[in-house]
């Protein structure tokens, strides 16, 4: 569901595909604005999400469930991967390190979510097939 927004350059709230399965909403409308925040990337959106990314739209946030912050980049590289698109692995995975900057894992816990983790994404290396990233923040594993 859109809200709307005063400013044509701001995007807020755009729905993507549910559990319910509802359509999913079509990301390319927002290629011209200056900020987007997107809901939960689920499947095939996350390709729309990731050309919106490539084509310079910083600023844009999205959420994706993972168990950390390494597993939401493998969890984004899978949902692009379910679009269909035809690209090789290793370009898509190349095509996420150079759009993505900044990865946070927020926990939770019994009343409360806290950022447990912050990764600075640098690279993707082919050759190894590993991300480069270096954690700015990692919560203490007893934080309450």
């Amino acid at each position: 569901m859109g809200w709307v927004v005063e400013d044509p350059h701001v995007l807020v709230g755009v729905r993507v595909r549910n559990h319910h399965q509802s359509p999913a909403v079509d990301l390319a409308p927002a290629a011209h604005v200056a900020i987007a925040q997107f809901g939960e990337v689920r499947g095939s959106e996350a390709f729309d999400l990731l050309q919106l990314l490539n084509t310079g739209h910083s600023g844009t946030l999205s959420t994706i469930h993972a168990s950390s912050a390494q597993q939401g980049l493998a969890r984004f590289t899978s949902c692009v991967l379910q679009s269909g698109v035809e690209l090789p692995f290793r370009a898509i995975k190349t095509n996420i390190a150079d759009s993505l900057n900044v990865v946070i894992h927020v926990e939770r816990r019994p009343g409360r979510r806290y950022i447990s983790e912050v990764l600075l994404v640098n690279s993707y290396d082919p050759d190894t097939d590993l991300f480069d990233y270096g954690a700015v923040f990692l919560a203490k594993q007893d934080h309450p």
